[in-house]
């Protein structure tokens, strides 16, 4: 898995079925972002590998997601966003991904203790573990947070840890580091 925002998103829109999901893009009842923020714009190189991150579009070789298709993008708690359709479910994958002035740092919602507490205890609709459909039957938790409570799940942290951070593009061409760690 690549270790950083768009390659992590990437890898979550053609990867296994996520094992935690939601019920609605989040933040609930925000609206979408038409486009990319100029910051994200750009060309990342990670080895041989090359994204290139338009206004609206995302290119991974012969692959092109589009924003408003393939993924929403909205903002909350100075956080971008990122929701991407699950089809084997009819479900969203949230991803959180941070801007920390000339560096991203992108995060999934997993099976981690502390968000399931959390859910467990404090969303007014507890998670709620499914199953779905066909052969494998991959078992998973669907949250339905409120746009505040998702909120809080955001400021506190609770999904999982970046492996890596990667600089900005920026509208240039930036190639991340493999020494670079996170810093939270």
């Amino acid at each position: 898995m690549r270790p950083f925002a768009f390659a992590l998103f990437s890898l979550a829109l053609v990867g296994c079925v996520p094992a935690v999901q939601f019920d609605e893009p989040m933040p609930p009842n925000r609206l979408n972002l038409p486009n990319i923020p100029r910051v994200f714009r750009g060309t990342i190189q990670d080895g041989t590998a090359l994204w290139h991150i338009g206004k609206d579009t995302l290119q991974m070789g012969d692959t092109t997601l589009v924003n408003g298709v393939d993924f929403l993008l909205r903002k909350m708690a100075g956080a971008l966003i990122v929701n991407s359709p699950v089809p084997e479910t009819g479900e969203w994958q949230v991803m959180v991904i941070w801007n920390d002035e000339d560096q991203m740092r992108a995060h999934l919602f997993e099976e981690e203790p502390r968000l399931f507490y959390y859910a467990d205890s404090a969303l007014v609709i507890p998670r709620e573990v499914k199953q779905t459909g066909g052969t494998f039957g991959w078992e998973y938790h669907l949250l339905s947070p409120s746009a505040a409570e998702f909120g809080d799940m955001v400021r506190q942290g609770l999904y999982a840890e970046a492996a890596r951070i990667c600089p900005l593009p920026n509208g240039g061409w930036v190639k991340p580091s493999e020494e670079t760690r996170p810093t939270n």
